[in-house]
């Protein structure tokens, strides 16, 4: 499970925000931060996304997320 300050954010195609690990760019497929739903799912980050977690900018700014320029 990632912590806030191991992950960075990266704009998709679709405007929404992928989530991924700082020192290798691979997805996080869990965030230990309560009340946080990735886009389209109906469970929050504490559980496994295995395709990746992808949420909208609001929701990534929100909680703190760094978004990659």
């Amino acid at each position: 499970m990632a912590n806030i300050n191991e992950i960075f954010g990266r704009i998709n195609q679709s405007g929404n925000v992928d989530i991924l690990y700082m020192e290798t760019g691979e997805n996080v497929t869990r965030i230990e931060i309560n009340g946080l739903y990735p886009v389209g799912s109906n469970v929050s980050s504490l559980y496994e996304h295995p395709a990746g977690i992808e949420l909208i900018l609001e929701d990534a700014l929100r909680v703190g997320i760094e978004i990659e320029q």
